[in-house]
């Protein structure tokens, strides 16, 4: 008799799912402060309209440099604070929201450009706020699975349960962390010449 073999059928690994629900997470974000900006009291969304029209002031004044760090600077702000969530072994849930804080930024102002500007203010938000948005929050996506995946190996070890795949490997969280940052230093030097390049079509789309 010939014995039949058993086929392995691969199982979804879990970082996957985890992934895509800080993704879903991150879109939700984006939907939740559309809504919550547009059905706000006027007044309450001054404070926003105020920051915006900051930043679109800015942008036309600012040289290439300085572009360049104000772009970084909040998305890495967002990237440590998922970091040092990392070390600690409750903080999974905080983690998870982190991208979901950067999606309800990301809407608000989109909803704001659009309020403020209508149609050219759309197009406008698609050269200054939609790649950097996208680029960082897919950036933002991945630590915060890597910092929910080492609080989840810290977790294991701290409460007797370590083996050797949820072992936390203090070097490798370290060097992806590094890795992220590159990426973030990326995206925002690819949003910076963006801005810079196409600094006539929106100045003329936000009639600066």
């Amino acid at each position: 008799m010939t014995e039949s073999k058993k086929v392995k059928v691969p199982r979804r690994r879990s970082g996957d799912r985890l992934l895509v629900l800080l993704a879903v997470l991150y879109f939700l974000g984006v939907v939740l402060g559309t809504v919550l900006y547009c059905t706000a009291d006027p007044d309450k969304t001054k404070i926003i309209d105020g920051i915006i029209g900051d930043m679109i002031t800015a942008r036309s004044e600012q040289s290439f440099r300085e572009i360049l760090v104000n772009s970084f600077s909040g998305a890495f702000l967002l990237l440590l604070v998922c970091f040092f969530l990392g070390y600690c072994v409750i903080s999974a849930p905080i983690e998870m929201l982190v991208p979901m804080f950067r999606g309800l930024g990301a809407g608000a102002a989109a909803a704001a450009m659009y309020r403020m500007y209508g149609l050219h203010g759309a197009a406008a938000s698609a050269l200054l706020i939609v790649p950097n948005a996208v680029f960082s929050a897919f950036v933002l996506i991945i630590a915060a699975r890597e910092s929910v995946r080492f609080s989840a190996a810290l977790y294991s070890s701290s409460f007797g349960r370590e083996t050797e795949r949820a072992r936390p490997d203090v070097r490798l969280y370290y060097t992806k962390f590094i890795i992220l940052s590159a990426g973030l230093a990326l995206s925002a030097l690819a949003d910076s010449i963006l801005t810079v390049v196409s600094e006539k079509t929106w100045t003329s789309l936000l009639g600066i």
